[in-house]
């Protein structure tokens, strides 16, 4: 039987997920960018505190290799990644509980 369980981010932004499952962490990726923007990524489910701590070490990888890039968009007519002039200043992964 599917439920729906949720998960806080430290924004206020509210995670979703209907699963049988049990899940006991959501770990995202939060950015901040040069024009004071923050958004959220599709965070990760876990089921333990072993699973969310490695989720977690996945995600500050990856959250190191984009802090400081710009952020581009592709130019379907000029076939050219356009940068915007905007910055990736602060990347970090976080952990939350789920919600009881």
């Amino acid at each position: 039987m599917n439920r729906k369980i949720t998960a806080t981010a430290e924004t206020g932004e509210v995670f979703t997920r209907r699963t049988a499952r049990t899940y006991t962490h959501a770990v995202y990726v939060e950015i901040t960018y040069s024009d004071g923007r923050v958004d959220n990524l599709t965070p990760s489910w876990a089921g333990r505190p072993d699973l969310a701590e490695r989720n977690l070490k996945k995600s500050r990888e990856f959250a190191a290799r984009m802090q400081g890039e710009e952020v581009c968009h592709w130019d379907k007519e000029g076939r050219v990644y356009v940068g915007t002039g905007i910055f990736r200043d602060k990347v970090r992964a976080v952990a939350v509980p789920v919600n009881a």
